[in-house]
């Protein structure tokens, strides 16, 4: 039993606690996880519960404290430090990016950080993933020799933002920005450094200034392979007998700002709830994340493709997707994949509720099913 507070009639009752706590159990047993960590903030109360392991070797149990990588989860958080730097007047969401991060070659096109918050901006995502032209034996194997390489830079380790840029800078544009929606983790890497040429503040810093401190979110780090960082799982994958091994190693280092984290179940929810609060960014802003955003000829950018469970009608703001729920409340949320772990916030702001799910599995797409159900028990009157 962790992180359990009081709770007056009107949040979490002990009978919802208990609904949150067999749902979690049940999934963990029918989908094989290691591990799983669950979290919930309404009313200003959070809380979380652990299950089973945060590392099976050393059998270490899934805690409070438990940091787990939140991969894509990470560009929520990066675009809500960029808001905080437009709103302090450091940053034009309109401007060429080169204004503040020259190191990103010009191309063809003007690029703006509006366009890289909301996946608009034509840089592409890994190989693979663009639609590229694979008919031909020589295409694939060209894809394949692409796919190669932009691998290898997943064991490399940087120090910096802008040496990550390296791998997809000087690629052309798949297509003239503001034009098609196409999720970019590389897009948000160059947000990074557009953050730190406007704000003079390197990007670790940043965040720690703008976002997690302000949040209250005491257990995020960035996720360092070499360091020793209490508390951190150890991440997991099914093999071909759907036996667990150990996860694919991969240095986070080169995608910080898109995916590059490490928090507990307890940090996102107090995150999402001081977001939903309007006291990271203003309720103006906040607001201004969540609408469709508009492409160049006037029409609003069409729903995302379905990621990882989460199914069709949502539309991708300014660092989040945002959806409907069942009883037509708006969402807030995003999804998280890497290797050793799958994760989701998810926030209903209009109700103050946020839901926080964990993994330590590679590539289980059943986030979102389980962190819409936990929202429908705590949404119950």
């Amino acid at each position: 039993m962790l992180g359990v507070q009081a709770h007056a009639a009107d949040e979490l009752s002990s009978q919802q606690i208990q609904k949150i706590r067999e749902l979690s159990a049940a999934t963990l047993a029918k989908e094989g996880l290691p591990g799983l960590s669950v979290a919930v903030a309404k009313e200003n109360e959070v809380w979380s519960d652990g299950f089973a392991k945060a590392d099976l070797e050393q059998n270490v149990a899934v805690d409070s404290h438990s940091l787990f990588r939140t991969a894509s989860i990470s560009k929520w958080l990066t675009a809500t430090a960029t808001m905080r730097l437009v709103e302090q007047g450091k940053l034009n969401l309109d401007a060429p990016i080169q204004q503040y991060c020259p190191q990103y070659p010009q191309k063809q096109w003007t690029i703006t950080s509006r366009e890289l918050l909301s996946h608009l901006s034509g840089i592409r995502h890994y190989h693979g993933a663009n639609g590229e032209p694979r008919s031909t034996e020589a295409e694939r194997k060209a894809l394949d020799e692409l796919i190669r390489q932009e691998e290898s830079t997943q064991y490399t380790r940087y120090t910096d933002i802008v040496s990550t840029l390296d791998s997809f800078k000087d690629d052309p544009l798949v297509f003239q920005p503001g034009t098609r929606f196409l999720y970019t983790s590389p897009g948000y890497r160059v947000l990074g450094c557009v953050l730190e040429g406007a704000s003079h503040t390197p990007y670790r810093a940043l965040m720690r200034q703008l976002v997690f401190v302000p949040a209250g979110m005491t257990g995020i780090t960035e996720d360092d392979s070499q360091m020793i960082i209490p508390h951190r799982v150890a991440g997991y994958a099914h093999g071909s007998d759907n036996k667990l091994i150990r996860a694919p190693y991969r240095d986070m280092s080169e995608n910080l700002p898109a995916g590059g984290h490490l928090a507990s179940a307890e940090d996102l929810v107090r995150f999402a709830a001081e977001f939903s609060a309007g006291k990271l960014v203003g309720a103006t802003t906040r607001d201004e994340m969540m609408k469709r955003p508009k492409l160049l000829d006037g029409t609003d950018v069409p729903d995302a493709p379905p990621y990882f469970g989460m199914g069709t009608g949502l539309y991708y703001g300014m660092g989040m997707f945002v959806g409907s729920s069942a009883w037509g409340e708006r969402l807030l949320l995003h999804t998280g994949r890497d290797p050793g772990s799958s994760t989701e916030l998810l926030l209903a702001p209009d109700s103050g509720i946020a839901v926080a799910v964990m993994a330590n599995l590679s590539q289980w797409n059943g986030t979102d099913a389980l962190a819409k159900k936990i929202l429908e028990i705590v949404h119950e009157k």
